[in-house]
Parts: C-alpha cells; sequence; structure tokens
C-alpha cells in the first residue's frame, strides 16, 4: 500500500484563524475557546462561551463536520493541541486562539486530527513557536509546512478508528477516575457543607492566612531558560492532569536558576494551582517531586497547621470556589487570575478533627485511584506505542 509525504498546505483546503470577542451572552452562537480541547485531543464543552449571534461575518467562522481545530496560540506547554470536530447539536464557531483546518477530498479528518495530536505529545509544536511571557504562537505558515505521511484514504479512515478504539478505553478509565473525584466532593460537601456560602460556625479566613508560616502564595520561574536533563523539574500549567502532577515530560531548568527562585520550591503536600489558561486547575505534590519548583502560570499554595492539605485541595475544587475563582478571571484572549486576588480567597476553617476525619476518608479514595492510575499509565504507554506504529505504516 502506497503511501506519500504531503505538506498540512497539500491536505487542507484552507487554514482559516478564529476572531477573539469578550463578550458572553446568556443567548448566542457557542465559540470554541482554548479550555474545550484537552491535551488528549478531545473535546470538552462542559464550559461554553457564546459570542452575540449578530457578530460580523459570524457564518464564515462556523465548523463544519470534518473539520480540524488547531490551538495554535496558548502557553507554551499547551500550545498545538488538536481535535476533530465531528459536529455538535448547535452551530459552533471559534475563537482567534485556533486555526480551523479543513481537509482535502483525499484527507480523513480523524486522521489529520490524529496526527497532529501525537505531534503535540512529542513536543514538536513547542519547538517551532514563537515564545513572549508565557505565551506561544504557531504561525499559519510553519503550521503549513509540516509535511506529514499520508497512506490512502480507506487506509487512514482504518487508522483512525483503531486510534480512536483505543482512546474510548482511556477515556473510560479516566471517566472511572472522575467517578472517584465525585465521591471525594459529595463527601467534602456532605462533612463540611458548601464552603463559600457557610451556615456554620467555624471562622473565616484567606489564602494568604491560610498557609505555612513563613510562605506565601506565590507563581514560580518566570524564564526557566534552556532544558538542562539533570536539572530541577518545574511544574506548568499543561502537566496538572486529571488533578496530578504528570510525570510524563517534566521540563528541568538549571539549579542556579531554580535557586533565584526558592519561595515557589516545592515540597511533599503542597498544592500547585494553574493561574493562567486552565485557571483553577490543582494537584497535591507528591514525595518524589518534593524540591522541584513552578513557572509564572502556577502558584504554590503551602497548607498550614489550621488548614491541612486534603482538606484544603478539596475546598478549591467546590464548584461554589472554582466559581469564586472563575469570577475574578481577567482577561478574554489570554485567561489569569492575579496572586493579589487569589491571596483573598475565602477559606472556611472547620475543626482540625474534622479535616483530620476527611483525611482518612480521602486517603482510602485515593488507593483505589491510584490503582486506576497506573492502569492508565500502562495503557498510556501502549497508546504511545500504538500510535508510533500507526504514522509509520506498521499497523
Amino acid at each position: 500500500m502506497t503511501w506519500r509525504t504531503v505538506s498540512i498546505a497539500d491536505a487542507v483546503t484552507e487554514a482559516k484563524p478564529g476572531f477573539a470577542c469578550g463578550d458572553n451572552p446568556t443567548e448566542g452562537v457557542f465559540q470554541f475557546r482554548m479550555n474545550n480541547v484537552t491535551t488528549a485531543g478531545t473535546l470538552d464543552l462542559s464550559r461554553r462561551r457564546r459570542v452575540p449571534a449578530t457578530t460580523q461575518k459570524l457564518a464564515s467562522f462556523l465548523l463544519e463536520p470534518g473539520d480540524v481545530l488547531f490551538n495554535a496560540t496558548n502557553s507554551p506547554d499547551l500550545v498545538g493541541k488538536s481535535a476533530f470536530f465531528p459536529g455538535i447539536e448547535e452551530p459552533a464557531v471559534f475563537s482567534n486562539h485556533f486555526v480551523r483546518l479543513r481537509p482535502r477530498n483525499h484527507v480523513d479528518g480523524r486522521f489529520l486530527a490524529r496526527w497532529l495530536s501525537y505531534q503535540y505529545q512529542l513536543r514538536r509544536f513547542e519547538g517551532i513557536c514563537r515564545q513572549w511571557v508565557n505565551q506561544a504562537t504557531v504561525g499559519r505558515d510553519a503550521l503549513l509546512k509540516l509535511s506529514m505521511p499520508l497512506p490512502p484514504l480507506d487506509e487512514q479512515r482504518r487508522i483512525a478508528e483503531v486510534l480512536d478504539r483505543a482512546e474510548a478505553l482511556l477515556a473510560k478509565r479516566r471517566e472511572a477516575i472522575a467517578h472517584l473525584d465525585e465521591i471525594a466532593q459529595s463527601i467534602f460537601l456532605d462533612m463540611f457543607g458548601d464552603p463559600v456560602r457557610a451556615t456554620t460556625p467555624w471562622a473565616t479566613t484567606t489564602l494568604a492566612k491560610a498557609v505555612k508560616p513563613g510562605t506565601i502564595v506565590t507563581y514560580g520561574i518566570v524564564q526557566a531558560g534552556d532544558e538542562v536533563s539533570d536539572g530541577v523539574p518545574y511544574i506548568r500549567t499543561g502537566d496538572i492532569v486529571g488533578g496530578e502532577v504528570s510525570m510524563d515530560g517534566l521540563r528541568r531548568t538549571a539549579p542556579e536558576i531554580a535557586a533565584r527562585f526558592g519561595r515557589s520550591r516545592v515540597q511533599a503536600g503542597d498544592i500547585v494551582m494553574s493561574i493562567r489558561a486552565t485557571v483553577g486547575t490543582t494537584a497535591m505534590i507528591p514525595r518524589k517531586l518534593s524540591g522541584a519548583n513552578l513557572t509564572q502560570g502556577t502558584a504554590r499554595i503551602a497548607p498550614s497547621d489550621s488548614v491541612q492539605g486534603p482538606y484544603l485541595l478539596h475546598m478549591l475544587r467546590a464548584p461554589s470556589v472554582q466559581q469564586w475563582i472563575e469570577r475574578q478571571v481577567k482577561g478574554a484572549t489570554f485567561r489569569e487570575i492575579t496572586l493579589a486576588r487569589l491571596r483573598d480567597l475565602p477559606v472556611l476553617v472547620p475543626p482540625t478533627t474534622l479535616q483530620h476525619d476527611f483525611a482518612t476518608r480521602i486517603a482510602q479514595l485515593d488507593g483505589l485511584k491510584a490503582a486506576h492510575r497506573a492502569s492508565l499509565t500502562h495503557l498510556d504507554t501502549l497508546f504511545a506505542s500504538l500510535q508510533h506504529r500507526a504514522f509509520r505504516g506498521e499497523l
């Protein structure tokens, strides 16, 4: 079966950038934003921002089934996320962070999206993007010049189908983990109630006062410099995956650079939060990452004795607290929450004995999650091998 190599320009009829819009009307046309495409190359429609239906030339930005969304502008670790658009139950357009790729008749959109997602996982787009102040862009011309392998159309569809089925297995495992997270949140609400609309007699403090003495809520390294293979690992927004810090692909910086940001040096039990792009995502630092650092897009939160780590982590994940965080986010095209606003976040302080009981129950759930995550890691490894073989014509 003959494969050939083509450029992206030869594989698509157009590569159209989207448009920016700061409005978010209650009724309007759904616009894909950065958070609507996952790092796994799937669509996340849980949050939908809208644009006025009267937006000028809106029809020219409508997505059609078969299109591919390429995330051309994001943080350096998230730029290049891609997803196939199969069509949804309502009209949809896309923001200026995306390029809409419309495949030619001899190119299957699912195959193209899968290949782009594989390049993202290989960090190819980090290597060709333009970067400034924690933001990066893959230029349209640079994207179109990329070369990709292209088998006949029937083979493209077969490969895409195989990878889709494998991804579905991964999705089910992620759903099981998410279900355990939902149970944890239910336990939290049952024991403590709504932390924002509290009706208990417990005191309330601010996040700035809830951290360990001698620490502050702070972001990390501003410019990490070149990769140093035996350097200090640092955590970026894209490294917070599924409520944990993903160890795969952690970047490393020179020790002397990390030393200049000692305040953001994390320890086991600290909480790291994304304060840019995917604002509000959180994870607890495991023991094996003690001594690591952060980037400017993430913040260190070191829980104190009066506000224990497991309690604070799940309080930050509570829906009402996430809504509070979302209200503080500024920027329509580049989302972030300032440290000043984050430090003002209200923190409910229950009795430490109750927090300890909660931590015990959560530890039991964490044991189940660890088993699921070990299985997911194995499946991820198999999937990576499957992709490698697929795009080499060995599947």
